[in-house]
């Protein structure tokens, strides 16, 4: 019978091996301990800090319709709790549930409670694609939402193809802040060929090559319907020549 020799460790080292053991084990516990506390005190204050209630303020105009869909899009919010509240998280819910948000800033009070700072998008036209729905476009370029039967807006027609319509409403929005009665006379705006066509009411019409500088040309025509020989009447206007622009009395066929 034989028998293995194997060497017996020195009682010290012994020692010190368990000592490290215990020193690696409660390192091990106080880790897990600290992280349950973490975890339970983010739930603690994530439950803490709910949010009750909000307040919303509109810059500027808009229809009173705009709050009532902000409250709603969040009443629809599925909790209420300091993570699910967050202001970018919100943010994204809101421009996404509310189209006629262009923007929001939210900010969080000590009491809990949500302030909700929003701006409404500002429609300039009309988007109206063949036999489709008619688009509300806001003053950059976007086609944001359906216009709902029930609804009436007193904005021009835009007949132009979808990759035009930023260009479009660049126009739109240089006529209303500085030419602002003659964009609220503005009924219809096309493009075809080469060339922007605009109708105003009273039949009256402003023909523009595209390959001049619309606003620049726009600015001219509305100097020249303002001098005195043209003010008291109401004329098509055909400036896509670089030299010569003709005016023609509306109903009229000579030309000036």
């Amino acid at each position: 019978m034989s028998r293995t020799n194997t060497r017996r460790m020195p009682k010290v080292e012994v020692k010190q091996h368990r000592q490290l053991i215990r020193r690696r084990v409660t390192l091990i516990a106080g880790i897990v301990m600290a992280l349950a506390l973490s975890i339970s005190a983010l739930l603690l204050l994530n439950q803490a800090f709910r949010v009750s209630t909000w307040d919303i303020e509109i810059a500027g105009s808009a229809p009173k319709s705009l709050e009532q869909h902000i409250d709603s899009a969040m009443k629809s919010l599925p909790d209420y709790n300091f993570w699910s509240t967050r202001p970018g998280v919100l943010r994204t819910h809101l421009l996404q549930a509310v189209p006629d948000l262009e923007n929001i800033d939210i900010r969080r009070t000590l009491t809990g409670s949500l302030q909700l700072y929003a701006t409404a998008r500002t429609p300039v036209g009309l988007w109206q694609k063949a036999e489709s729905k008619t688009f509300l476009v806001d003053m950059h370029g976007t086609a944001y939402r359906p216009l709902q039967a029930s609804e009436t807006a007193d904005l021009p027609i835009l007949r132009v193809e979808k990759t035009d319509i930023r260009e479009v409403s660049e126009l739109l929005r240089f006529m209303k802040s500085k030419h602002p009665v003659y964009f609220s006379r503005i009924s219809e705006l096309f493009t075809s060929n080469n060339t922007w066509k605009i109708n105003f009411d009273q039949g009256q019409q402003w023909l523009v090559s595209r390959n001049q500088d619309i606003l620049y040309s726009i600015t001219k025509i509305r100097e020249l319907l303002e001098k005195p020989r043209w003010r008291s009447g109401h004329w098509r206007v055909d400036a896509r020549a670089e030299k010569r622009w003709f005016f023609r009395p509306t109903g009229q066929e000579g030309v000036i």
